[in-house]
C-alpha cells in the first residue's frame, strides 16, 4: 500500500477518494500472492480488512473539511456502530448472522474489502 499519494498528497476530496479506490484495488492481487504463500483464509480476511481500514482512516485524515470528516464518521455509526467503518469482528459476526460458515464468511470480508461505494464514485465524478 502507497502510504504516500504524491509529494502533497491529494487535495480535493475527488482525488482523496481515487487514493483511496487505488489502494483498495491492490487487494486482489496481494490476495492472489498471499494464497501462493499458503495464508489461511482467516489471516488472508484480516489483511485485506486491515488494509481498507486504515485506506479509511488515513483518507478522513487527508480530508480539509471537518464538517465532511465528522459526516462520514456519524455515517458509519449508523451503519457500523463505530466512526471508523466496521471492525473485523463485527463482520463476522454480520456473516455468521446472514448464514455463512467460516470459510464462506472470510472469503466475502476478502471480496467486500475491494469494493467501494459506486453512487459515492458517481458523485465525485470517479
Amino acid at each position: 500500500m502507497n502510504d504516500q499519494p504524491h509529494i502533497n498528497g491529494p487535495k480535493t476530496n475527488a482525488e482523496i477518494r481515487q487514493w483511496y479506490i487505488q489502494q483498495v484495488s491492490a487487494i486482489p492481487q496481494l490476495n492472489k500472492d498471499w494464497i501462493n504463500q499458503g495464508l489461511p483464509v482467516q489471516a488472508r480476511a484480516e489483511a485485506a480488512w486491515r488494509i481498507r481500514h486504515e485506506a479509511r482512516i488515513k483518507a478522513r485524515s487527508m480530508m480539509t473539511d471537518p464538517v465532511e470528516v465528522e459526516h462520514l464518521r456519524a455515517r458509519d455509526v449508523a451503519k457500523y456502530g463505530s466512526p471508523d467503518g466496521p471492525t473485523f469482528e463485527s463482520l463476522v459476526e454480520r456473516l455468521k448472522e446472514a448464514g455463512l460458515d467460516e470459510d464462506r464468511i472470510y472469503e466475502a470480508i476478502i471480496d467486500n474489502s475491494y469494493r467501494t461505494d459506486a453512487e459515492l464514485n458517481r458523485k465525485l465524478g470517479l
